[in-house]
């Protein structure tokens, strides 16, 4: 009778299994720490990246409930596509947090283009138009950009001008798409020139018929 009594006043429901802590790390693709990325549970903010790239999460539920969280990562990155699964299940405390990593891709990388233009010292690099770099007496130039994955840059290697007239090939260019990761590419050419010729000399003895 004194139990009947007492689940009458008090709920003889089990009391709710406490929540569990568990953590989620942003990082790039090189493992650099991604701060600000935003965590989110449905349509609500639950968690945001520190500088070392952690969030902290409190999982609530039954033990081995999975559910889901999406990661936004901040500007200048690409979030995943697909949700992380988290799992609630319980731990000591003693033992490290339980941790789910997920990767911020950097939209945009370094490209460092390589000129090698053989037999072409002291001629402009151009992009749109305007030089970016001009090759060394050995022909050797360096150009460096930053762009978003897939970009696309063409460079020339300008002849233009009365001094390269003879120069071949004429105002050679290249097209180089950046990577999903900081990339160098290298950009050859040979030029060849035209040899001026001397004109013929006379040669033999001359032989009049008169």
């Amino acid at each position: 009778m004194a139990a009947m009594v007492t689940c009458a006043l008090v709920s003889c429901e089990p009391p709710p299994a406490p929540a569990v802590t568990v953590t989620v790390r942003a990082r790039t693709e090189t493992g650099t720490a991604v701060a600000n990325a935003d965590v989110f549970a449905g349509p609500t903010l639950v968690a945001r990246t520190d500088r070392e790239g952690l969030a902290r999460l409190d999982i609530r539920g039954a033990e081995g409930d999975t559910f889901y969280v999406r990661v936004d990562c901040p500007t200048g990155f690409r979030s995943p596509n697909e949700p992380l699964s988290v799992r609630r299940l319980g731990i000591a405390a003693t033992t490290a947090l339980p941790e789910y990593d997920v990767v911020c891709h950097e939209i945009r990388h370094t490209l460092v283009v390589a000129v090698r233009a053989e037999g072409g010292a002291d001629l402009p690099v151009l992009y749109l138009g305007k030089e970016v770099a001009r090759t060394d007496r050995s022909g050797a130039a360096h150009v460096t950009v930053a762009m978003d994955v897939h970009e696309r840059i063409e460079l020339m290697i300008g002849t233009s001008g009365k001094d390269n007239e003879k120069i071949h090939p004429q105002n050679p260019v290249s097209v180089f798409e950046m990577p999903d990761h900081d990339d160098m590419q290298v950009f050859p050419v040979t030029f060849t020139r035209d040899v001026k010729k001397a004109p013929p000399r006379a040669g033999g003895r001359r032989i009049s018929v008169f």
